[in-house]
This record gives structure tokens, sequence and C-alpha cells, in this order.
């Protein structure tokens, strides 16, 4: 049996793991795995999530098993921060927590597949591989449409348009909420009505994955779009990741909800959405959904978590700044103006890849496929070395 896996390939992410474990240069540059990191390299610990975490040794709760839907507090605090407290579709919401958004969406994948599994699952391009995959192990059909235009360095949303003109009744659209991974670059409130409409006029089910929330604008302007979509739609599949936006990335927690017809069984979707789940993976772990609900139960807590994460966003702007400052003093022709647009942790420079291995072999910088650059990961040194290596590779 094992004999089978010969020659077995690493993900793009595990490559680029061995591939910087291997560079032995003290000057090598990490831009590609998705976590904040401060200006000394690190990748700091909120103090909301330590205060939360010593609250939670106190309390010294029960570690028994929960429902395969998880912690039901969580869930209820991730569809308030994501709709706001008022919002209509919190009356026709059925929701689990899962290990990250990462599960959520392989949920997601599974839930469709069992109730249409005819569907095509669209995503834009480019997109984070790995949400692809979910659908394809599923079992169902995926396309991609135009998103967006690397070497103009913008929103292709002519062509995305015309992609989706293809799609067809009971179809999945998947959209990024906010942040969009890998480009950064984010739908318009206008874009978002647009798009509602399409949704409507074709009658497919948008799939709206949120991972970066208060990263690009803040808090509640970073949903605006997914609120206005859930206001005119008659349903939803929403994923959430509380990684980024809590600083628990090994922690895994996340959110898949299902926002239902008025007319639909809330308590059929709920049975339906546990039994997918456990099928999956029994339950999720619960720590990282205790932390979260920790802190936005407390007002305190709340606050200085919203100050934490305020701090952080306003560094990835200073630092996409000073990027677009360096990368137009040694590339005077280059208009760097798309990367200080551009919101949350990553943006795509427009590099080859093959001009991308080059910035490995020969500057030690390593990114993702896209050329996706973590800017949140990167210091005010680091973004004066990436645009000479930028200027020296596309001058060549």
């Amino acid at each position: 049996m094992f004999n089978n896996l010969t020659n077995y390939e690493d993900d793009p992410i595990e490559a680029l793991f061995k591939r910087i474990g291997a560079d032995k240069s003290v000057d090598k540059i990490d831009l590609g795995i998705g976590v904040f990191r401060d200006q000394s390299g690190q990748v700091p610990v909120m103090q909301a999530v330590v205060e939360a975490e010593q609250q939670l040794l106190k309390q010294n709760a029960s570690k028994s098993y929960m429902s395969p839907l998880g912690n039901m507090d969580y869930c209820a605090d991730m569809e308030r921060s994501i709709f706001g407290a008022d919002h209509e579709v919190l009356q026709r919401i059925v929701s689990a927590q899962t290990p990250g958004a990462g599960a959520a969406l392989r949920g997601a994948a599974e839930f469709v597949q069992s109730l249409s599994p005819k569907a095509t699952v669209w995503f834009g391009s480019p997109c984070w591989g790995h949400q692809i995959e979910f659908f394809e192990r599923a079992g169902l059909s995926v396309k991609q449409y135009r998103y967006y235009n690397r070497a103009a360095g913008k929103l292709d949303f002519t062509g995305m348009l015309e992609d989706l003109s293809a799609l067809q009744e009971d179809d999945v659209l998947l959209l990024h909420g906010c942040c969009h991974n890998p480009t950064g670059e984010d739908l318009s409130l206008s874009q978002w009505q647009r798009i509602a409409e399409v949704v409507r006029e074709k009658r497919v089910v948008p799939l709206v994955d949120i991972a970066y929330q208060g990263f690009g604008s803040g808090i509640d302007e970073d949903v605006a779009g997914v609120r206005l979509l859930a206001g005119q739609v008659p349903q939803l599949i929403l994923t959430v990741s509380s990684s980024k936006t809590f600083g628990i990335y090994r922690e895994r927690a996340g959110l898949l909800s299902i926002v239902h017809q008025a007319n639909a069984s809330a308590d059929s979707l709920r049975r339906k959405l546990r039994d997918t789940l456990r099928q999956l993976y029994f339950m999720a772990p619960n720590h990282g959904a205790a932390i979260v609900h920790e802190i936005l139960s407390s007002e305190t807590l709340q606050q200085l978590w919203r100050d934490e994460l305020n701090a952080v966003r306003h560094q990835i702007v200073e630092m996409r700044g000073a990027l677009k400052v360096t990368l137009e003093q040694v590339n005077p022709s280059f208009d760097a103006s798309f990367i200080q647009r551009q919101k949350g942790m990553f943006s795509c420079l427009p590099l080859s890849a093959a001009q991308q291995l080059r910035m490995e072999q020969q500057h030690h910088i390593y990114m993702l496929p896209n050329a996706r650059v973590n800017v949140a990961a990167m210091s005010t040194e680091q973004s004066k070395a990436l645009a000479n290596a930028f200027a020296a590779i596309i001058g060549e």
C-alpha cells in the first residue's frame, strides 16, 4: 500500500517551509506565510488573548465533549461580529464552530455536495489554492472567473461579470469578504450590489469567506459588503476564521454558517450541518473559541482587543505606504500605487514564476505562488530589500 506514495509532492506552503529552512543565508526573508509580524520579526500574542486565557484557567471549566456544532456562544459572537447585532439574517441562520476556516470550507464543500452534487463552485482567479482543493476533494466541479489583473494591478470587474454570466442555478459563487487573498483587491459596495443582483438573477448560492476582518478599514467597515449581500439574497453560506483577527493561528477557531430562506426548516438544517461535520472530524477543539468568547464577553477585554487590532491594521497600512515608496524610488518607471490602495495582508507583485524563483535564489526572498507578498510580515528594512531585489529582477 505505502509504496504507492513515491514521488508524492509537497503542497506550496510546505514546500516553501522546506526551501526557507534549507536556505542558510542570514538575510533570508519569509514573506509567504500568512501571519502578522511586528518590526522585530516576532509573531506577537495579543494581550487581550493572554488575559482571556488567564481568566479561563481560573474558571477551571470542564474538558468534556461538546456537540459537533461546537461552542454556541462563540457562534453567536461571530454572527454578531459579521452581521451586526440587528441584521435580519440573524433570524434565519444556523452555525457551527469549526477547526478554523479551512475546516469550515471543507465542511461547506461536503454540505453542498450532499445536497447539490451537480453544482459547480466558482472561484476568483487568482485564489488561495487550498480553497479549490477542499471542494474538489468533496467531488464537486470547479471553475474560475477573472478577478484580478496582475499586470495592471487592479480588479477586473468587467471580466468577472462576463465570466459569471455562465453561472447555472444552484452553482456556488465563492467570494472573499475583505482583504482578498492573495491580491488585497476588494470589491466596492457598488460592486457588491451588482454581485447581489447577479446572485438573484442566476439563482446561485454565494459563499463568503472572511479571514481578515479588521485588517482592511475597520471591524465593521470590512464586512459592509457581506452585510449588504446577505440582506438582498435568499440564502448564503459563510465561513469565518478567527486566526488573524485574534492572533490565535494554531488554536484553530472558525465558523461555518448557513443563512437559509425564511420558509426553510432551521431544525433540519441544523441537524444536517451537525451530521456533516461529525462525519468529517466529530467535533472542533474549544480553546480558541473559548478565548474569543471570553474577550467579546468583557467590555474591558473587547476594548483592549480592538485597540490591539487597530494597531496591527495601522502598521500594515504604514508598511504598504513604505513599500510603495521604496518600490518607486528604485523603479522610477514602476507605478506601485496599487500596493498602497489594496488592503490586508497580501498583494501580488507582477512577477512570473521564473522571476519569483530568481528572487529566492539570488536575493533569498520567499513568497507563495502568484508572487503573493505578505506585507503584514514585513519590516521597514525588509521592504527596502524587497524593492531593490524587485528592481534587479525586472531589470534583467
